[in-house]
């Protein structure tokens, strides 16, 4: 994802705007596939100082994920925002290489993203899962298997129960 300054557009402040439309390629996280579900919008502008420049942008898209505990697909909503220093020097760690009039957001909007995914995806709140008995989907179908099966170690414990 390039940005050039020279083909952007100067505000009154001397700031550059801008808007992308990106097709990310799918990637891996937390072993499973990450998906987008359209074009990824990133607005934002650059401002240039003496001997940087920044770029603020805030990133839309919709990603495909797994929900951990029913298996099936969701949407999830990405909204994030993202801000980075560039320099043609790039001494400092915290400020990213630019050269000449190109500006490389990449990195910035895929860390963005990748920040803003759940550890573990749902795909609603009260998600049932599956069964560990048959398999079945518990938000589509009711199964009656028994879930009584208990740890043998633990089925000692139970007698105190009963008592």
């Amino acid at each position: 994802m390039l940005l050039y300054t020279s083909k952007l557009k100067m505000d009154q402040r001397g700031n550059y705007q801008f808007e992308l439309h990106e097709d990310i390629k799918p990637f891996e996280y937390n072993g499973e596939s990450v998906r987008f579900a359209g074009p990824v919008v990133i607005r934002g502008e650059i401002q240039k100082h003496q001997d940087y420049s920044t770029v603020t942008g805030h990133i839309n898209g919709k990603v495909i994920l797994k929900c951990s505990r029913c298996l099936g697909e969701f949407v999830f909503e990405i909204d994030t925002a993202f801000q980075r220093k560039y320099s043609e020097t790039a001494d400092q760690e915290e400020v990213l290489p630019m050269k000449g009039d190109r500006i490389d957001i990449t990195e910035p909007v895929n860390e963005s993203i990748l920040l803003e995914l759940p550890i573990k995806g749902l795909c609603r709140q009260d998600c049932r899962g599956i069964c560990p008995v048959c398999g079945s989907d518990r938000n589509e179908n009711h199964c009656n298997c028994s879930q009584d099966d208990i740890d043998p170690r633990l089925a000692g414990l139970r007698k105190l129960l009963k008592e």
